[in-house]
């Protein structure tokens, strides 16, 4: 091996070195939001009967339910970082600036769930939790398309017909995620009573779930007709 050979090869154990570094801060800072978020799950000390202890389990319910929201969207998003990171082969300022704005409304999740579980009565909480989910998923929309567009000598020699047809369903999806928003605003003003208000705020939350599965499930038949006309 020639030593331009072996500066090439050193070259590129750097670079991959330095991108594993990037992917394992981000993946530490998954793991620590839902960290974060499942340790407000616990009970008050105190001594329990068995009625004392279903009505404390009834009043920890909204805090396990913000939990289970919030891990299947930290989930879902992980899993497309995975995706898109797996595609990597280098690395630039974008990059980490991207990576780094979308790991930041990330951190911002424990924060809205401790707003949704507080005072789910009025409709600000809610709304700003609603506002990170949004700004989370328009941030990793941006990085995914610096990815795919922008970043051609990042990338390994992979087809991105594929990641191109995810990022186009990834910004149907957060359109509606905003149609749906100003949906629930409607519907929380035409709710007169306003101890019901507050579901408005839960049937968004099952609307998001939906058009998110819904989209993937979408994504799945359009790749399935692909394969079928390639083939």
């Amino acid at each position: 091996m020639t030593d331009k050979n072996q500066e090439i090869t050193k070259e590129e154990i750097k670079k991959e070195f330095q991108l594993e570094r990037m992917i394992l801060f981000s993946d530490a800072v998954f793991a620590i939001v839902i960290t974060l978020m499942a340790i407000e799950i616990h009970l008050p000390e105190a001594h329990y009967n068995e009625i004392t202890f279903v009505a404390a389990l009834k009043h920890l319910m909204p805090t396990v339910f913000a939990y289970a929201l919030s891990f299947f969207f930290i989930g879902q998003m992980w899993y497309k970082h995975l995706q898109m990171f797996s595609i990597l082969k280098d690395y630039d300022k974008g990059l980490v600036v991207r990576n780094l704005i979308f790991l930041f409304f990330i951190g911002l999740f424990p924060f809205g769930a401790s707003l949704i579980i507080s005072r789910v009565e009025i409709l600000l909480p809610p709304a700003i939790y609603f506002g990170i989910i949004i700004c989370c998923f328009g941030a990793q929309l941006v990085l995914q398309d610096y990815i795919i567009n922008r970043g051609k000598g990042l990338i390994v020699n992979v087809d991105l017909t594929e990641q191109k047809l995810s990022l186009r369903k990834r910004t149907i999806l957060i359109i509606s995620m905003a149609v749906i928003a100003v949906l629930a605003y409607i519907t929380y003003l035409i709710i007169p009573d306003k101890e019901d208000k507050h579901y408005a705020i839960y049937w968004v939350f099952l609307l998001i779930v939906f058009a998110y599965k819904s989209n993937s499930k979408k994504k799945e038949k359009s790749i399935a007709k692909k394969d079928v006309t390639q083939n």
